[in-house]
């Protein structure tokens, strides 16, 4: 390492070293990973790499590079290394602190917009005299980096969210990303265990939505490094099964929703059935409807208030 850092390469020489030395310590996509992290080093995007193939990388470039590849190899997200990952088509700042935002979650984001929309023009259609409820009130559950709050704040422009988080330091890193979003004003970032931290607030939310905790005791063991070893483990664990914050999400909710009010829920892969019997069983919701993600998996449920 000390002594490719002390040569002088051209961009295509450095990525072809970081490529084989990538993939001999195991880290997935080596190719692609070393072209994000180069890219990064030089603040240019990855499609300007190959335009650049034959310049030569200025040595304290070549120098943070390396310092970028250990950290690497070590099987730290790049992520984390970088700082940011793009959701929804935003820039969202990521720590240690929070997850990181993974591409099947945009599906809770659109079917929450998508549903929004049909419910304002259903009621305009149905009574177009009536006054539509405004803002529209979003609860999020277990917010993390805010990458769920912040796109529906942006998207529903008439909307009021309450994002929830029982980590500080989470909700320092969701302020920020709102902050940078320009939807600050729009969003109130609560700490607290779930429902609890709105107790006494009176609030019905239109939509509660989240992406909790749901990886069971055993899928734990199995995890890669990357997230097993980096991740926070509160975000991850969902107990024993990984469904406890299900349980507790369903069992309580329709208290926090008006009625004709939706509960919609990320899942991971194999829990959508427990999660509707779940959801039956507390009999107040009507009209389930089990989404698929890119991949076909059975990612986001969503339940209507009767």
């Amino acid at each position: 390492m000390i002594a490719i850092a002390e040569k002088n390469l051209t961009i295509k020489e450095v990525l072809s070293w970081a490529e084989g030395y990538l993939a001999d310590h195991d880290v997935p996509d080596a190719k692609i990973e070393a072209e994000y992290l180069l890219a990064h080093a030089l603040e240019r995007k990855r499609t300007e790499l190959y335009l650049n193939y034959t310049t030569p990388l200025p040595h304290h470039t070549l120098q943070e590079f390396v310092h970028l590849i250990e950290r690497r190899i070590k099987r730290e997200p790049s992520q984390y290394i970088i700082g940011e990952q793009e959701f929804w088509g935003l820039g969202f700042k990521v720590t240690r602190d929070v997850l990181i935002p993974r591409p099947e979650t945009e599906l809770i984001v659109e079917e929450a917009v998508k549903t929004i929309t049909e419910c304002e023009m259903r009621n305009a259609e149905l009574n177009p005299k009536s006054e539509i409820r405004n803002p529209k009130l979003i609860l999020d559950l277990c917010a993390g980096s805010g990458c769920i709050a912040i796109p529906l704040a942006k998207e529903i422009t008439n909307s009021r969210v309450y994002a929830v988080d029982i980590s500080e330091r989470a909700l320092a890193v969701a302020k920020e990303n709102a902050e940078r979003h320009g939807v600050a004003d729009r969003i109130t970032f609560l700490r607290g265990d779930l429902f609890e931290p709105i107790n006494g607030m009176n609030i019905k939310a239109d939509i509660i939505v989240s992406n909790p905790p749901y990886i069971s005791k055993k899928m734990m063991a199995g995890l890669e490094p990357e997230i097993k070893d980096y991740e926070p483990v509160t975000a991850l664990y969902g107990g024993e099964d990984g469904l406890d914050f299900y349980r507790r999400i369903i069992s309580a909710a329709s208290a926090y929703l008006l009625q004709g009010g939706y509960l919609m829920l990320e899942m991971g892969y194999g829990q959508a059935e427990e999660i509707k019997k779940l959801i039956k069983q507390d009999k107040v919701f009507e009209h389930i409807v089990i989404k698929k993600d890119f991949a076909g998996i059975d990612r986001v449920i969503k339940a209507q208030k009767e």
